[in-house]
């Protein structure tokens, strides 16, 4: 499991004073990266590389508010590694390891000169399962 801490920002808060359900998948996305740079061999040079890891599924399920003067956290753990995908876990819990919001993605190998995908394996290790 990695573990990103949040900076919650004021731009982030609704007129209701929670953090607004669109930011969520920012903090996720976040999370993912630290992940990928953490725990994989994956660092692409976007300028260069056409062989990449796209987002091909998401969903978020939100379990209680999270407000500005919140310390979080988001926890991140590989579910699945398939032959073209990764499977990911993450939830955004507080300092008392409260659950505020889960979420599941999937990610899909991409090759930009095919359009098509290709085994993990003959690119990128993970070091986590």
């Amino acid at each position: 499991m990695q573990r990103t801490p949040l900076q919650i920002r004021f731009n982030d808060i609704d007129m209701l004073g929670h953090v607004n359900n669109v930011i969520f998948g920012h903090y996720y996305d976040t999370a993912r990266t630290d992940y990928f740079l953490n725990k994989t061999t994956y660092n692409p040079d976007f300028q260069k590389d056409q062989k990449l890891i796209i987002m091909v599924h998401v969903e978020h399920d939100y379990l209680a508010p999270c407000f500005l003067t919140d310390t979080l956290f988001v926890e991140t753990t590989l579910e699945k590694i398939g032959e073209r995908s990764v499977h990911f876990l993450q939830e955004i819990v507080d300092d008392k390891g409260i659950i505020r919001s889960r979420s599941r993605s999937v990610m899909s190998t991409f090759d930009t000169a095919t359009g098509k995908s290709f085994p993990i394996k003959d690119e990128w290790e993970f070091f986590e399962q």
